[in-house]
C-alpha cells in the first residue's frame, strides 16, 4: 500500500514539475533596452569572435616575448660507422725504418735519401659506433629589432582591445534600431486595433440606423468595407510584429523559437540631445575610430625603428654540455667508457650589406605610417560631415513629428466632427469613409515620424561617439 502510495506521489509530483518547467518555458522574457543589449555583447556571434581576436593577440604577444627567453634544449645522436672513411698521411713512415736499417748497415748507405717524396700512406681511424648525449642553452643577449618589436606586440593586444569596443558598439547601435523597429511595429499594431474597434462601434451604430430607415444599405456597406480592409491590415501588421522580434532576437543572439516582450515603451526611449550635441564643437577623439586609426598608425612608427635597428649588431650566448661514448661494440664494457665536453660562447651577429633589403622594408613602412595619416585626416573630414548630417537630419525629423503631432490632432477633430454630422443626419457615409482615411494616413505618417526622430537621435550620438 505504502510502496503504491509512495510511487504515485512520485509521478504526479514529476508531472507537476514537467508541467511547470513547459509553462516556464512558454513565458516570455521581458528585455529593457539596456538589457537587450547586454544579452547580445554576451551572445552574440560578433562579440565571441572579437574575444576570439583579443584572445590571438594576447598570444602573439606571448609568442614574440618567448624569443628572448632562455632557451633548453636536449638532444641524443648515434652514428654507426658501418665503413669507417679512409684518411690519407704523409708516407713519413718508410725514410725512418729505412734510416734505421742504414744504422744497422742491413742496406746501402743513401737508400733513405732515395725514397721518392711526396708518398701517401691510407689509414682508417674511429670506431663502430659513437652515442652522444647533449643539453644545450642559448639565450638572445641584445637585439635592438626585439625590443622594438616587443612594444609593438603590446600595442597590438591594446589595438585588437579598442577593435573589440568599436564591434561592441556597433552591437548596441543595431540593437538599438532593432529594438525601436519593433516597439513602432507594436505601436502601428496596437493603433490599428483601436481603429477596428472604433470602426466596428460605428458600424454597429449604422446598422442601427439601416434598421431604423435612416440610413441606406450603401452606407452600411462602405463601413463594412473599410472595416474589412482594417482587419485585412491587421493580419499585414501582426506579421510585420513578428518580423521585428525575428530580426531583433537574430541581433542579440537569442532563440528565435522562443518569445519575448520589451518592458520599454516608446515614449520613454525619445531623448532630446543637449544643446552641445546638436550645436557644440565636434571631438574627434570621441570616436573609437580615430583612437584605432592613432593606435595603427603609432604601430607603423614602431615598425619603421624596428627596421632600423636591424641594422645594428646582435649578441647571443650558449653553453653546450655533452657526453659521448664511442666503441666497436656499442655493448662491451670492457671498452671506453662515455667521455664529456663542455662548451660556452657568444655570437656576435653584425650586419654589414643585405643588398639594400632593409632599406625598401623601411621605405615600405613609411609609406605605410604616411597612408594612416591621411586615413585619420579624411576620418576628421568625414566625421564633420557625419555630425552634420546627423544633426540636419534630427532637427528636420524633430519638425515632421511637431508637423504630423498637428495633423493627427487636427484629423481627429474632422473625424469626430464628421461623426456627429453623420449621426444627426446632415452628413454622409461618404465623408466619415474620407475622414476615417485622412486619420489612418495621419496616423502612419506620425508613426513613421515618431521612428525617425528616435532613429535621428541614435545615428547623432553615434556620429558623437556617444
Amino acid at each position: 500500500m505504502n510502496k503504491h502510495f509512495l510511487t504515485s506521489l512520485l509521478f504526479w509530483v514529476g508531472l507537476g514539475i514537467f508541467t511547470h518547467t513547459s509553462k516556464a518555458q512558454d513565458v516570455p522574457q521581458a528585455f529593457s533596452l539596456e538589457e537587450a543589449v547586454s544579452y547580445a555583447l554576451k551572445h552574440s556571434i560578433s562579440v565571441e569572435k572579437a574575444a576570439l581576436d583579443i584572445a590571438n593577440a594576447e598570444a602573439q604577444v606571448r609568442e614574440y616575448q618567448a624569443i628572448g627567453i632562455p632557451k633548453l634544449n636536449g638532444k641524443v645522436d648515434y652514428t654507426n660507422n658501418a665503413i669507417l672513411p679512409t684518411s690519407f698521411l704523409p708516407d713519413f713512415i718508410s725514410p725512418a725504418i729505412v734510416g734505421v736499417l742504414e744504422g744497422f748497415q742491413l742496406v746501402p748507405a743513401g737508400t733513405a735519401a732515395n725514397i721518392p717524396a711526396g708518398g701517401v700512406t691510407p689509414v682508417k681511424f674511429g670506431v663502430k659506433n659513437n652515442l652522444t648525449a647533449s643539453i644545450t642553452a642559448s639565450t638572445l643577449v641584445f637585439d635592438g629589432s626585439y625590443l622594438v618589436g616587443l612594444k609593438a606586440a603590446k600595442g597590438l593586444r591594446e589595438l585588437t582591445k579598442r577593435q573589440s569596443n568599436l564591434n561592441d558598439f556597433q552591437v548596441r547601435y543595431s540593437v538599438m534600431k532593432a529594438y525601436i523597429l519593433v516597439l513602432i511595429a507594436e505601436e502601428n499594431k496596437q493603433v490599428l486595433v483601436n481603429n477596428v474597434e472604433n470602426l466596428k462601434k460605428l458600424l454597429a451604430e449604422t446598422e442601427a440606423f439601416y434598421k431604423s430607415g435612416f440610413v441606406e444599405q450603401l452606407d452600411v456597406d462602405r463601413l463594412q468595407l473599410s472595416l474589412t480592409n482594417l482587419q485585412s491590415e491587421q493580419e499585414i501588421i501582426q506579421r510585420q510584429v513578428d518580423l521585428a522580434y525575428n530580426a531583433l532576437k537574430f541581433i542579440i543572439g537569442f532563440d528565435i523559437t522562443k518569445p519575448i516582450t520589451l518592458s520599454n515603451k516608446l515614449d520613454e526611449l525619445i531623448q532630446i540631445p543637449a544643446e552641445s550635441d546638436l550645436n557644440g564643437d565636434i571631438a574627434h577623439d570621441n570616436r573609437i575610430e580615430m583612437d584605432i586609426l592613432k593606435r595603427t598608425e603609432y604601430l607603423n612608427s614602431l615598425n619603421v625603428k624596428r627596421l632600423q635597428m636591424a641594422y645594428y649588431p646582435n649578441v647571443t650566448a650558449f653553453a653546450s654540455y655533452q657526453q659521448q661514448l664511442q666503441r666497436n661494440n656499442l655493448f662491451d664494457n670492457d671498452e671506453t667508457g662515455f667521455t664529456e665536453a663542455a662548451f660556452v660562447g657568444v655570437t656576435l651577429n653584425v650586419p654589414i650589406f643585405d643588398g639594400f633589403d632593409k632599406r625598401a622594408k623601411i621605405q615600405r613602412a613609411r609609406i605605410d605610417q604616411r597612408r594612416y595619416q591621411l586615413e585619420m585626416e579624411n576620418f576628421r573630414r568625414a566625421m564633420n560631415l557625419e555630425v552634420t548630417n546627423a544633426r540636419a537630419q534630427y532637427r528636420n525629423a524633430q519638425q515632421r513629428l511637431d508637423n504630423q503631432n498637428k495633423n493627427l490632432a487636427l484629423a481627429e477633430r474632422i473625424l469626430t466632427r464628421t461623426k456627429t454630422k453623420y449621426k444627426e443626419g446632415v452628413g454622409s457615409s461618404i465623408e466619415i469613409t474620407t475622414a476615417e482615411q485622412e486619420l489612418y494616413r495621419t496616423q502612419a505618417n506620425r508613426m513613421n515620424a515618431l521612428y525617425d526622430l528616435v532613429v535621428a537621435k541614435i545615428d547623432l550620438d553615434k556620429a558623437l561617439g556617444k
